[in-house]
């Protein structure tokens, strides 16, 4: 009986920590694909792109504090394509 409650326990364990990593990832991975996104609607170098993000996300806090940043690659996102139109 111990015996089978420890392995249920590991399993659980186990379990908890690969869902886990798995959202964690899926973050990673998001922010990763919404950046890359807004460097190809900015049509810059890579470094400038990247220093041109940095600058949108902190005027972006300023105006809109206490926001996740896939929130605010979002807007990024969202302005450059409303300016396009």
């Amino acid at each position: 009986m111990n015996q089978l409650l420890f392995i249920s326990s590991i399993i659980i364990v186990l379990a908890v920590i690969y869902i886990y990593v798995l959202k964690k990832g899926e973050g990673r991975g998001k922010k990763s694909a919404l950046w890359q996104e807004c460097r190809r609607q900015l049509r810059l170098p890579d470094k400038l792109a990247d220093e041109a993000i940095e600058r949108h996300i902190k005027r972006l806090k300023e105006k809109h504090p206490n926001r996740s940043e896939k929130w605010y690659l979002e807007k990024i996102i969202y302005d450059l394509e409303r300016d396009r139109r």
